[in-house]
């Protein structure tokens, strides 16, 4: 049994992601992203060292590391499905529930392309907002896409060596969000021992240790540079105020507060950067109104009409 925050912690205990926690967490979740502790494709070990803290104080529930890490990749997946089902032509649309409304068949066919969207049968994705700060800017930045200039593939610079125990991929398709220890073997533990020598400057004695050596080596420098460039363009990013957060500030501004078709369409919309970016080019509150009645005029047209 150990201490931590105030509260005593036995064992492993399985995460309660009821709709409350799951609010909770992905607030905590943006709010680091938008500190800029999101190092890749996940937080930081300082983000996550901040919503472990933050989240036990908000609860009175201690997590560990690797399971909001999986709470992480599990929402991950729910916003990549949900973007996916909104990009269907001739959806109906429930204003009032926030939530998409097809026939059985619909979905059932849906289903076939859209692995895993009937989670979303009798309700809509949930911490939309919070969940596109989280992971839209990762796709409209480029983050998580190879670079010719960086030399490695990411997925091959994280899948040659494994280093980190605790950073390893998660599946994206888990279902289980409880903490599972993983053995590890005498044998994988002398491996580790002879790479931490190898990494300290003892020469290798084979080969093959040479190689390793070396691969490492360019291992911490590609992850030196790509570090660079993700705080770099997170700087650009943040300079042109083009992020979800300010944007949304300014579509309120304009008159479009919650509740009304200008702010929801905002929040359909804004997901892409591109769109954020149009928004930008428009100089008064009341063009920026009209343009997101136009939008949703627009919209419901297009909906109608596939009907």
């Amino acid at each position: 049994m150990f201490h931590t925050y105030g509260i005593d912690v036995v064992g492993n205990r399985e995460a309660d992601w009821c709709d409350e926690n799951t609010r909770i967490v992905s607030e905590l979740f943006a709010d680091e992203v938008q500190k800029g502790n999101r190092s890749t494709t996940h937080l930081n070990k300082a983000g996550y060292l901040n919503v472990i803290k933050r989240f036990e104080e908000r609860t009175g529930l201690v997590y560990s590391r690797k399971q909001f890490k999986n709470k992480w990749d599990k929402l991950k997946n729910d916003h990549s499905i949900w973007k996916e089902l909104l990009k269907e032509t001739g959806l109906g649309w429930d204003e009032t529930g926030k939530n998409i409304v097809m026939t059985d068949s619909w979905w059932k066919i849906t289903a076939q392309k859209i692995k895993g969207c009937t989670r979303f049968k009798h309700r809509g994705l949930q911490n939309d907002a919070e969940l596109g700060i989280m992971f839209e800017d990762i796709r409209n930045t480029g983050d998580d896409h190879w670079c010719a200039s960086s030399g490695v593939a990411p997925s091959q610079e994280q899948s040659a060596i494994p280093i980190d125990d605790d950073d390893e991929a998660i599946d994206e398709e888990q279902d289980s969000e409880e903490e599972e220890a993983t053995p590890t073997s005498g044998r994988g533990k002398r491996g580790r021992g002879r790479g931490a020598e190898n990494s300290k400057g003892k020469k290798p004695k084979t080969s093959t240790g040479h190689w390793f050596q070396k691969q490492m080596g360019k291992l911490v420098e590609m992850n030196e540079r790509t570090s660079a460039s993700c705080e770099s363009i997170a700087r650009r990013e943040d300079k042109s105020g083009s992020s979800i957060k300010d944007v949304m500030a300014l579509v309120k501004e304009c008159g479009a507060v919650p509740g009304t078709n200008e702010h929801f369409i905002a929040t359909l919309v804004f997901t892409n950067r591109e769109e954020r970016e149009m928004f930008l080019t428009l100089d008064s509150h009341q063009e920026r109104f009209e343009w997101l009645t136009r939008k949703h005029e627009y919209n419901m047209m297009c909906l109608t009409r596939n009907h």
